[in-house]
C-alpha cells in the first residue's frame, strides 16, 4: 500500500473524529455532498467548453474537505497555472 494513501486515510479519520466529536457530522457530510457535487457541475462545464479539468483523488479530496470554496481554489489554481 502506498504511503500516501495511508496518510490520507489517516488524516481522513482524524477529520472524521474531530467531526464527530463536535457532533457537527451531518454539517460535514452536507459540506462534503455540496463540495462534491459542486466538482461535478465544474467539471460538466469545462468539458462542455472543450477544456481539460482533470478529476483526481486531491481534487476530490478537496472538494469533500473544502467543500465549495475548496472547489472554486482547486478551479482558480487549475486555470491559472495552467502549462500552454
Amino acid at each position: 500500500m502506498n504511503y500516501i494513501t495511508v496518510l490520507f486515510g489517516i488524516a481522513g479519520a482524524v477529520v472524521l473524529l474531530y467531526i464527530l466529536r463536535k457532533r457537527l457530522f451531518l454539517f460535514g457530510f452536507l459540506n462534503a455532498l455540496c463540495g462534491f457535487f459542486s466538482l461535478i457541475a465544474v467539471y460538466l462545464v469545462f468539458r462542455l467548453l472543450q477544456i481539460d479539468f482533470p478529476v483526481t483523488v486531491f481534487g476530490i479530496l478537496t472538494g469533500a474537505i473544502g467543500g465549495i470554496p475548496g472547489v472554486i481554489l482547486l478551479t482558480v489554481l487549475l486555470t491559472v497555472f495552467r502549462l500552454p
